[in-house]
C-alpha cells in the first residue's frame, strides 16, 4: 500500500500552534475564568439603572445648583441607609437600594400601598417616614432634570435588555503589521500643556515607534539585561524575560498590569516599566511575528525529512489471525504513546519558539533543561531533615475517625475526601443545597461501662448527687482525671459533659488535701479560667452549689467583680478569665503568694488560642510550667475544649502525656447526632442577594416552628438581629403561618409578658408576642437573662443573637442557622469570612440532650462559599498562635516580673509557648522559611531575632532599658506600671507621645480617648444624633474628634458617664460601660506615671480625675451628688445656693 506524503502544515495551524488563536492545546486557568464569568454577570446585572448612573446624570443634567442636587443625592442615600438597615453592610447593598428608591417612586408623589409592599418585600419592615422623604426628595430630583432625560432614565431602568447585542459587536481586530508609511503620527504643537498635566500612573501605549533604538522581540532581553543587576529577585535574565512577556501578553488593561509590574519589580524600576508599557503593542506584535517565522521555518525542515524517505521493495507478508491482532493492539499503544509524548514535545517545542524569538539560544536552553532534570533525578525524594511523612501514632484515648480515614490506603494513594454516605444536593434557580445526615453513633469501646456514682468515694458521691451514673466520655477519663496528677487536654463536642470531667479533676485536688476527714482550706486554690464573664457567672454558680457540701467557697473573679484579700484568702476555687488571672499572676507583689499556691488550672476553650485573646493564654500557660519547675511544685493543668484540629500540638504544649493525658472525641459521640445544611444563594447583585437570604431564611426557621422545635438564627452584627427578627415576623404575618410562632396562653407566659413589658428594651417588647427574641452583648444583662429564661422554657420560638451566644451561655436549641458567612472585621476594615471553628461552635448549640435524638446545623452563604464551607467541615485548618503579635506586652510583663532579665532567658521563656511549637510544625505561617527550619530544628536564631525586635520597641518606648552589648534586660518604672495596669505597648507610645508637664482636664481626656484599648469601639451610623446630643448636652468639655471619629465618641461616652446622663441606645450603653472600666485604669496608671516624674500639678490633676471617673462625679459639682439616695430637684437647689459641705 502506497503510504500518501505528509502534506506541508498550513498557516491557519502555524497560527493557532504559535499565537494563542485557539486555546485547545493550552491548559485552562479555571480560576480566571470563572473570574472572568463573574464579572460577566456582574455586567449584566448592572445594565439597568445603577446608584452611580443614576448620580451622574443627576449631577451633568440637573438645571439646579449642584450644590443643591449634592444634598438631595446625600439625603437619599441617607434614606436607603435607614430603610436598608443601620447594620454594617456593604456599600454597595447600600447604593443598590439608593437606586431602587428612585426607580419606585419616580412615578408617583405619595407612598402608596404597592410601593410600601415591594418595599417590604425587598427590605422588610421599614421607617415610613425615610420612605415618605425618600419619596418627596425623589420627585424634587425628577422636577430638576429635562423631559428627554426623564425618558432615558426611564428606558434605561425598564428597558435594559430589551436589545440584544449583534454578536461579534465588540470584538476589536488589530493590524499585526506595522504600516510605517501609511500612517503618521502628529504631536501636539503646545507642549508646554503636557508637562503641566498632573502626574499619573495609568499609561496609555502611544502608538510611535522608537528611532533611538530598533525595537524587535530581543529588545525585552535588552532591557532586562540592563537593570538585571538591581533587580534581586533571584531569577536569572531568561525567567525574568519569559515572566515579564506573560504579563505583557495577557489581556489585561495597562492600567491593570502596572500594580503587579510594580510588585513584581519595585518602584525603583520606573523607568523600566514605563518603557515595557508604552512599547508593549510593538513589543507583542514583533515577538509573535518572529515567532510564526520560526514556527514556519521549523515546520518545512521537518516536512523535508518526512518526504526523504526510503523507497521499499514490494513484499508479502503471511500472518495468523492471532498474530494480526496482537500487531494491531502494538499499533494502537504505539499511537496513544506516540500521542503524549508529542503533546509533551510540542508544548516544549511551543515555549523554546518563544524564547528563542526573545533572543535567547534554543540549544542552550535544551542543556540547561536536561542539567536540572539530571539533577533533579539524583537527589532524595525528601531531604533528610524533614523527612517523608511517617504514619501517625495511634494514641490510647483517640478517637478520631478522620484521622483514621487519612491512614487508609484510599487517601494515601491520593483519593479525595468526599461528602459523607447519604448526604443530599438539590439545586434550583434561586439557592443550591447540600445537606449532610446526622453522623453515626459512636463505636462501642471494648469492655468500657457507664461508672455508676454509687461507686464513687464519699466526696465523688457529694459531687455527683442526683446523678446515677458518668456518661460514656466521662468514664473513659475518669481513672486519668480522678486517680493520678496527670496534665488533661479533652476535646469532645459540645454537650459531652466536660464540665463534669472538670469536676472530677477538683475533687482529686480536694482529697490530695484531705486529712482525717478534714479538708485542708489554707493549702490549695483551684483556678477555673472562662472564656467570658457570662460564662464565668454561669460556672460560679454551677461548681458552687455541687462543692457547697463539702464546704468549698466557689468565687467569681473578673473585672465586674472584684475580691478583696482576705475574700480571696477565704475562697478555694476562683472563676476567672484569661486578662483577669493574667494580672494578678504578672504582679510583683502581694498576689504573688496566691498564684504559688495555685495547685489546678482549668482552662475552659483552649481553642480560643487562635483568637486575639488566645496569647493571654499563651502567657498564663507559659508563666505556671516554668513556675512548676523553678519552684518544683506540683500544678495541674487541664485543657478543656469543644472543637480542636490540631489537639496534638494542643496538647505538647500543655505540657500533656499523649499516652495517659490526651482524650480525643469526634463528632460520633456527640450526646445529639448533629445534621448538617449548607445552602448557596446564587444571585449576583447584593440586593438580590440580601432578599434570597432572608427568604431561605424564614423557609428553614418555618421548616423547624411547624414540627414543633426552637430554632436559633446567628447573625454578625448587633442590630442586624432586631433587623432579622423582624423581617422573620413579617414573612411570617404575610404567608399567614404566625399561629405556629405563638406560644400557648399559659399562666407563666402571662407571667413573663408583664416581665417582658416592664424592659426598656423596644425591640423585645415589639418581638416577644409573635415568638421571637433577639439576644446580643449591647443588650442589659437583666434583659439578656430575660430571654435566656423564656428561649429555655420554649416561651421564644426564634432566637436572634450574635455569635457572642455560641461562646458563651449553654443554651441550646433543636436547630441553628448561621443566616450569612460575611462579617465586619474593624482592625482590617472589611468584611472577612467567619471561621470554621465558629462555625463548628455554633453548630455545636444544636441539639438538647434532654428532649431531642438529632439536632441540625445550617448555613447560608453565597454560591461562591459553599465549596470553601463543605470543604472545611472535612478538612479543618488547625488553630495558629496569636502570640507573636503581643510579644512586647508579654515580655514587658516578664521582665517586670523578674522572670526575665536577658536575652537567653527571654528566648527560653519562647520555648514554653504555643508558638514554639507551631513554628516547628508550619513555619511558613511565622516568616520561618524550611531552610531555616533544617538548619536550626529549635528556631534558636529565629526566636532571638523576635526578642531583640520586641526589646528595642520596648526601650524605645522608655518601658525597659535593653544593653545590645551584653543583652541584658532592666524594666523601668514606666515598663513596671504599663504591667500592673495591663496598659498596652501601642497605648504607651500615645501617651509618651502627648503626655507634657502641664495639660487641661480637656487634653487628658482627649489623650486617654486615643488608648489602644478602645480600637474596637466602632462609629455607628444610628448613633450619631445621640452623640451629638449628650456632646451638646452632657458634656462640660469640647471632645476632641468629634462623634464621627473613634477617640471623639470615646470622650463624649466618658464624659457623659461622668455627668450620669442617660443613654438610649443599648449599644451605647455596653461601648460605656467598657470605656468607664478601662479609662479609669488608664487615669490610675496615668497619675503613677506623672507621680515617678516628679510632676506635682499633673499629679493632682490626675488624682482628681481617677476620683471623678470612679465616683462619677465633676470637681465643680457638689459632693453630696453620690449619694443616690439625694433626688436631682435637691441636690439642683444645694449647688443653686452654693451651699458648701
Amino acid at each position: 500500500m502506497t503510504q500518501l506524503p505528509r502534506p506541508l502544515p498550513r498557516l491557519t495551524g502555524a497560527l493557532r500552534a504559535f499565537c494563542s488563536i485557539s486555546g485547545n492545546d493550552c491548559d485552562v486557568d479555571y480560576e480566571d475564568l470563572a473570574f472572568k464569568r463573574n464579572l460577566e454577570a456582574k455586567r449584566k446585572a448592572n445594565k439597568g439603572l445603577t446608584w452611580k448612573k443614576l448620580h451622574k446624570i443627576i449631577r451633568e443634567e440637573s438645571k439646579v445648583d449642584r450644590d443643591q442636587v449634592d444634598l438631595a443625592l446625600k439625603e437619599l442615600f441617607q434614606c436607603a441607609k435607614d430603610i436598608v438597615g443601620s447594620a454594617e453592610v456593604e456599600s454597595e447593598l447600600l447604593e443598590d437600594g439608593a437606586a431602587l428608591l428612585f426607580d419606585t417612586f419616580k412615578e408617583c408623589h405619595i407612598v402608596g400601598q404597592k410601593q410600601s409592599v415591594k418595599l417590604r418585600r425587598q427590605f422588610g419592615p421599614f421607617p415610613a417616614s425615610s420612605a415618605t422623604k425618600a419619596c418627596s426628595l425623589v420627585n424634587r430630583l425628577i422636577s430638576w432634570l429635562p423631559e428627554s432625560v426623564l425618558e432615558d432614565l426611564n428606558t434605561t431602568s425598564t428597558g435594559s435588555g430589551s436589545n440584544p447585542e449583534e454578536f461579534g459587536k465588540n470584538i476589536v481586530f488589530h493590524s499585526v503589521f506595522d504600516n510605517d508609511g501609511d500612517s503618521q503620527i502628529t504631536l501636539s504643537d503646545d507642549s508646554s500643556e503636557d508637562e503641566d498635566e498632573a502626574f499619573d500612573l495609568k499609561y496609555t501605549a502611544l502608538e510611535k515607534s522608537i528611532e533611538e533604538e530598533k525595537l524587535d522581540a530581543s529588545w525585552l532581553k535588552t532591557q532586562v539585561e540592563m537593570y538585571n543587576a538591581g533587580l534581586g529577585l533571584g531569577l536569572s535574565v531568561m525567567d525574568m524575560c519569559s515572566t515579564l512577556f506573560d504579563i505583557l501578553a495577557s489581556s489585561r488593561t495597562d492600567s491593570e498590569l502596572q500594580n503587579e509590574l510594580f510588585d513584581l519589580l519595585g518602584f525603583e524600576r520606573f523607568e523600566l516599566i514605563q518603557s515595557l508599557l508604552e512599547n508593549r503593542k510593538s513589543l507583542i506584535s514583533a515577538t509573535f511575528d518572529k515567532a510564526a517565522n520560526i514556527a514556519m521555518s521549523r515546520a518545512s525542515v521537518k516536512s523535508k525529512d518526512l518526504n526523504q524517505k526510503p523507497n521499499y521493495g514490494c513484499q508479502v507478508t503471511i500472518q495468523s489471525q492471532e498474530e494480526k491482532q496482537f500487531r494491531k493492539q502494538m499499533r494502537r499503544e504505539e499511537k496513544k504513546m506516540m500521542k503524549v509524548e508529542s503533546k509533551s514535545n510540542a508544548d516544549m517545542e511551543h515555549d523554546e519558539v518563544y524564547m528563542e524569538a526573545l533572543g535567547f539560544d534554543p540549544q542552550r536552553l535544551r542543556e540547561q533543561r536536561e542539567e536540572a532534570l539530571i539533577r533533579t533525578a539524583s537527589a532524595p525524594l525528601f531531604s533528610s531533615k524533614r523527612g517523608c511523612d511517617v504514619k501517625r501514632e495511634k494514641y490510647p484515648y483517640v478517637y478520631d475517625a478522620l484521622e483514621e480515614a487519612k491512614q487508609s490506603s484510599a487517601f494515601v494513594g491520593g483519593t479525595k475526601m468526599l461528602l459523607p454516605e447519604g448526604f443530599t444536593r438539590e439545586n434550583n434557580k434561586m439557592y443550591e443545597e447540600v445537606t449532610i445526615p446526622a453522623s453515626e453513633s459512636a463505636p462501642a469501646i471494648i469492655g468500657k461501662k457507664c461508672i455508676p456514682i454509687s461507686s464513687l468515694d464519699e466526696i465523688g458521691q457529694l459531687a455527683f448527687k442526683g446523678m446515677k451514673q458518668l456518661n460514656l466520655i466521662q468514664s473513659i477519663v475518669f481513672d486519668t482525671a480522678y486517680k493520678t496528677n496527670e496534665n488533661l487536654l479533652i476535646s469532645a463536642p459540645t454537650g459531652a459533659g466536660k464540665t463534669n470531667i472538670a469536676m472530677l479533676t477538683v475533687l482529686h485536688e480536694l482529697k490530695q488535701h484531705l486529712s482525717q476527714g478534714v479538708i485542708k482550706r489554707d493549702e490549695f486554690k483551684i483556678v477555673y479560667v472562662a472564656p467570658m464573664k457570662a460564662l464565668a457567672a454561669e460556672m460560679v454558680r454551677n461548681f458552687g452549689k455541687r462543692l457547697e457540701p463539702l464546704g468549698i467557697q466557689v468565687r467569681e473573679l473578673t473585672g465586674d467583680m472584684q475580691l478583696t484579700k482576705t475574700e480571696i484568702m477565704n475562697t478555694q476555687m476562683l472563676v476567672t478569665t484569661p486578662e483577669k488571672w493574667d494580672v494578678v499572676t504578672r504582679k510583683s507583689t502581694g498576689d504573688v503568694a496566691l498564684a504559688q499556691i495555685v495547685k489546678l488550672l482549668i482552662i475552659d476553650e483552649v481553642h480560643l488560642l487562635h483568637e486575639d485573646r488566645g496569647s493571654v493564654i499563651e502567657c498564663l500557660v507559659a508563666r505556671t510550667l516554668r513556675q512548676v519547675e523553678s519552684s518544683q511544685t506540683m500544678i495541674r493543668i487541664v485543657g478543656l475544649s469543644a472543637t480542636l484540629p490540631n489537639y496534638l500540638d494542643v496538647a505538647r504544649f500543655l505540657n500533656v502525656n499523649p499516652y495517659m493525658g490526651l482524650f480525643y472525641f469526634d463528632g460520633r459521640f456527640r450526646p445529639v447526632p448533629l445534621g448538617q445544611t449548607f445552602i448557596g444563594v446564587k444571585a449576583i447583585s447584593k440586593m438580590k442577594q440580601f432578599e434570597d437570604i432572608n427568604l431561605v431564611c424564614y423557609e428553614k426557621v418555618f421548616e423547624q416552628v411547624k414540627h414543633g422545635e426552637q430554632v436559633m438564627v446567628f447573625v454578625h452584627a448587633r442590630n442586624e438581629t432586631v433587623r432579622t427578627a423582624r423581617i422573620l415576623a413579617e414573612h411570617s404575618r404575610n404567608n399567614g403561618e404566625s399561629k405556629f410562632f405563638h406560644s400557648e396562653s399559659t399562666p407563666r407566659y402571662g407571667e413573663a409578658e408583664k416581665q417582658i413589658m416592664r424592659s426598656r428594651n423596644k425591640p423585645l417588647k415589639e418581638l416577644f408576642p409573635d415568638g421571637f427574641g433577639t439576644h446580643h452583648a449591647g443588650m442589659l444583662r437583666q434583659d439578656r437573662n430575660l430571654v435566656e429564661r423564656y428561649f429555655s422554657e420554649g416561651l421564644i420560638k426564634v432566637l436572634v443573637c450574635t455569635a457572642t451566644l455560641a461562646w458563651g451561655v449553654n443554651l441550646p436549641a433543636h436547630a441553628v442557622i448561621i443566616k450569612g458567612t460575611q462579617l465586619y472585621d474593624a482592625k482590617k476594615g472589611s468584611f472577612v469570612d467567619l471561621g470554621i471553628l465558629d462555625v463548628l461552635q455554633i453548630f455545636g448549640r444544636a441539639g438538647r440532650p434532654q428532649f431531642d435524638k438529632t439536632g441540625h446545623g445550617t448555613i447560608i452563604s453565597n454560591h461562591d462559599k459553599l465549596s470553601h464551607y463543605l470543604g472545611l467541615i472535612t478538612r479543618q485548618n488547625p488553630i495558629e498562635s496569636q502570640f507573636v503579635a503581643s510579644l512586647t506586652d508579654n515580655l514587658n510583663a516578664e521582665i517586670s516580673l523578674g522572670t526575665v532579665t536577658n536575652l537567653e532567658e527571654s528566648v527560653k521563656w519562647l520555648s514554653y509557648t504555643y508558638l514554639h511549637v507551631r513554628m516547628r510544625f508550619n513555619p511558613l505561617v511565622y516568616g520561618v522559611t524550611y531552610t531555616q527550619l533544617e538548619e536550626d530544628p529549635e528556631l534558636m536564631e529565629h526566636r532571638k531575632d523576635l526578642i531583640i525586635i520586641a526589646a528595642r520597641k520596648l526601650d524605645r518606648a522608655k518601658m525597659i532599658r535593653y544593653e545590645e552589648r551584653t543583652g541584658y534586660f532592666h524594666a523601668t518604672d514606666l515598663g513596671r506600671i504599663s504591667s500592673h495596669y495591663y496598659i498596652k505597648y501601642y497605648t504607651v507610645e500615645v501617651i509618651n507621645e502627648h503626655l507634657k508637664s502641664l495639660m487641661t482636664e480637656a487634653d487628658i481626656l482627649a489623650m486617654v480617648s486615643k488608648a489602644q484599648e478602645f480600637d474596637q469601639i466602632k462609629v455607628r451610623d444610628e448613633e450619631l444624633d445621640e452623640l451629638d446630643q449628650h456632646h451638646l448636652d452632657t458634656c462640660p468639655m469640647v471632645a476632641a474628634g468629634g462623634t464621627e471619629n473613634t477617640y471623639g465618641k470615646v470622650n463624649i461616652l466618658l464624659q457623659t458617664y461622668i455627668s450620669r446622663g442617660n443613654v438610649d441606645a443599648f449599644s451605647l450603653v455596653s461601648d460605656q460601660a467598657y470605656i468607664a472600666q478601662n479609662s479609669a485604669r488608664i487615669m490610675r496608671a496615668l497619675f503613677e506615671v506623672v507621680l515617678k516624674k516628679g510632676w506635682p500639678i499633673m499629679a493632682g490633676r490626675l488624682l482628681l480625675l481617677s476620683k471623678t471617673i470612679d465616683k462619677r462625679l465633676w470637681a465643680f459639682e457638689n459632693p453630696l451628688r453620690q449619694f443616690p439616695i439625694l433626688s436631682a430637684e435637691i441636690l439642683d437647689k444645694i449647688e443653686n445656693k452654693k451651699t458648701d459641705c
